[in-house]
């Protein structure tokens, strides 16, 4: 048997055995430990065979030791490789996106435009054909088999939740694949309701007005300029640019 190249202790799942790497035979874990020590990634349907952390037995996947008989993990997923004693994550396995999916509290359906699973109460859900079978376009990576959670902008595009929260907190508040703003609804309101009363609150001494073009309704024309920003004569926004 190959040495194993990781410990028996995961940060990412909770289990009792380890896989053989179809790829380099080297024993991991888990497909997220393989990947951060090679150079090259798993394909985890490919796994055949697993060890059991507690005899040390190889044997083919399944979810019991036919050396010791031990169950590997609470959650088992013969098709994804996948096992996991955290069964208060609500692990569900879809057929149409060919992989698990974490749902916890939340109910999911597969929408066959986007191509994967969406939380089923997003009344605001925008269709995007093979949405999340792109990359993040803040950290790059790859959406759809990521295990971090994503959302889809109001524009349409996807992006993860913590990457859109470090853009917000980073004072970059527009899509960075077509520069619409990320707000909608309430949320949108009320960013531009803050910045008119900042404006009110610190008039600029000087009238300069330039022409401007709104990223979110086209609006070409003039506005009124302040260091705050400079309100669309379209939408009422601040998402404009100087032509």
């Amino acid at each position: 048997m190959t040495a194993t190249s990781d410990s028996d202790i995961c940060k990412h799942y909770i289990r009792r055995c380890k896989f053989v790497s179809p790829c380099c035979q080297k024993i991991y874990t888990c497909r997220f430990c393989h990947n951060e020590n090679e150079s090259h990634e798993i394909c985890r349907f490919d796994v055949k065979e697993v060890v059991c952390s507690i005899c040390n037995c190889r044997q083919s996947v399944g979810n019991e030791c036919t050396g010791c008989g031990i169950q590997f993990a609470k959650y088992f997923c013969a098709t994804c490789n996948l096992f996991d004693d955290r069964i208060e994550r609500n692990y569900f396995h879809c057929d149409k996106c060919g992989i698990c999916r974490v749902a916890n509290d939340e109910k999911y359906r597969h929408c066959d435009v986007c191509n994967t699973c969406i939380v089923d109460s997003d009344k605001s859900h925008v269709c995007r054909e093979n949405a999340f079978h792109n990359e993040c376009p803040v950290c790059l990576e790859k959406l759809f088999h990521s295990i971090n959670p994503s959302c889809i902008l109001h524009c349409g595009h996807p992006i993860h939740v913590e990457c859109l929260a470090a853009s917000i907190k980073n004072n970059n508040n527009t899509c960075s694949l077509c520069r619409k703003i990320v707000y909608s609804g309430d949320n949108l309101k009320q960013y531009i309701h803050h910045i008119d009363a900042q404006i009110e609150l610190y008039p600029f001494q000087e009238e300069l007005h330039y022409d401007v073009l709104c990223n979110d309704c086209s609006f070409q024309g003039q506005s009124l300029f302040h260091p705050f920003g400079m309100k669309c004569g379209g939408c009422g926004g601040y998402n404009v640019v100087k032509k």
